[in-house]
């Protein structure tokens, strides 16, 4: 993408040189290893816009790799011609001329890319990639075996930094699923205090490994917009379903002063352990969501109430993006991270970038995060978007003579790598 203000390409230019943080990864290995092209071409986010324009018969047809190239083409190519111009198709489009040398989608074109697939496995290829992309660090929400972390075995992929998935641990519903959550510390827990406990330790043993944030994305089950319920009232169903194994809690009603009384507690360790949050708001991966329990608005009353601890809300909340503007701007603890929605929307990011330069201040934008799970080449081209995101953003603000150039380079180095890179302290 280009812009058309008088300083678009000088300001690109810039961003181009500036190191990354990348705010949001899912990589917990270096891959994949590529073996069908229409694989290739669909991986990530573009899967969700193919099954939008297509259906679930079509997806699984495309998804057989026991039919050749030519069968499942006419297929794919209804539904690129439906969606090609989406962000998460830009995606796709920069990583066919990227790595492949392909100007156009076609069967031709894919029968190219099946000769030369890329295999992300090889841990050299994957770094190089992170390297062109001038990725600096990326925080990986990974899921870690957190036996690994105690006994030192966990193997990162490169240039991550862990963070701390936290759904599952406020989100128990039965005996085993507490038993589960602190299986690593080879213990047996049997109370709400022993439980609370155990979580502490195992949070803590992660920041000792080097974690440098906590991540809850709890938005995929249940609204955000926690309640403040007692103690008695949380504790009252954790000693329901531990005193009879069988038993697990109804979910959403019953589970719900459980749910939320943890989640606090979590939040006051994030304070204790001087780590910031990150919290899924906004759209969500896959098709068929109900996004109104995603709104980050849903979240004043735990921002309010918890003043110390410092909250990184995910995907400019959208389609939101006033709301998350509005919290922004009253809210000391609270900065807006764009990971993810470059390429969900990347018109709303440039809109939304200049809003928030003019509403909000600009020490408190986070402006990229691949939010991939492996493919490192999509992380590269989504790394390109947001760049042409900054610039096309800033670049229209010095033409209406908002800001200087100087100015606008010293805001896109701050949204790139300074503003994360003070954030979460990493030291870089």
């Amino acid at each position: 993408m280009k812009g058309t203000a008088s300083f678009f390409q000088e300001l690109r230019d810039y961003c181009e040189s500036v190191a990354l943080v990348d705010c949001h990864d899912h990589s917990g290995a270096c891959g994949p290893k590529y073996t069908d092209a229409i694989a290739a071409i669909k991986s990530g986010y573009f899967n969700s816009d193919v099954l939008s324009a297509s259906s679930d018969a079509d997806i699984a047809i495309l998804d057989d790799t026991s039919r050749s190239l030519d069968e499942r083409w006419p297929i794919l190519e209804r539904a690129w011609k439906r969606t090609c111009h989406t962000g998460y198709a830009q995606v796709t489009r920069r990583v066919l001329k990227k790595f492949y040398d392909e100007d156009e989608l076609t069967l031709e074109a894919l029968e190219r890319v099946q000769e030369k697939l890329l295999d992300l496995t090889d841990e050299a290829v994957y770094d190089g990639i992170l390297e062109q992309a001038k990725i600096a660090v990326r925080l990986g929400d990974v899921w870690p075996d957190v036996k690994k972390i105690i006994d030192g075995t966990l193997k990162l992929t490169p240039r991550t930094r862990l963070v701390i998935s936290l759904p599952g641990y406020h989100g128990i519903r039965g005996y085993d699923g507490v038993q589960g959550m602190v299986a690593p510390l080879g213990r047996t827990v049997t109370s709400l205090d022993e439980y609370l406990a155990a979580c502490r330790e195992i949070f803590e043993v992660q920041k000792k490994f080097g974690a440098v944030a906590f991540k809850d994305q709890s938005a995929y089950s249940r609204a955000i917009d926690y309640g403040n319920p007692t103690r008695a009232a949380a504790e009252e169903v954790f000693n329901w379903f531990m005193e009879d194994p069988r038993r697990n809690a109804g979910y959403p009603d019953q589970i719900r002063p459980l749910d939320d009384f943890l989640f606090h507690e979590f939040m006051r360790m994030a304070r204790d352990m001087d780590l910031p949050v990150q919290i899924h708001t906004g759209h969500m991966a896959g098709v068929r969501n109900d996004i109104v329990k995603t709104n980050a608005a849903g979240l004043t009353k735990i921002l309010e109430l918890h003043r110390d601890v410092r909250f990184d809300i995910f995907h400019a909340n959208w389609p939101y993006s006033a709301d998350l503007l509005y919290l922004a701007k009253n809210f000391p603890n609270v900065t807006i991270d764009f990971c993810w929605a470059n390429i969900i929307d990347p018109i709303y990011c440039q809109n939304m970038f200049k809003q928030a330069l003019s509403c909000v201040p600009h020490g408190k934008i986070h402006g990229y995060g691949s939010d991939f799970g492996g493919s490192v080449d999509r992380a590269w081209a989504h790394a390109q978007i947001a760049r042409d995101n900054i610039a096309i953003a800033l670049s229209d603000m010095i033409d209406i003579g908002y800001l200087g150039l100087d100015d606008a380079k010293e805001v896109a180095r701050g949204w790139l790598f300074e503003n994360a890179n003070a954030f979460f302290r990493l030291g870089l």
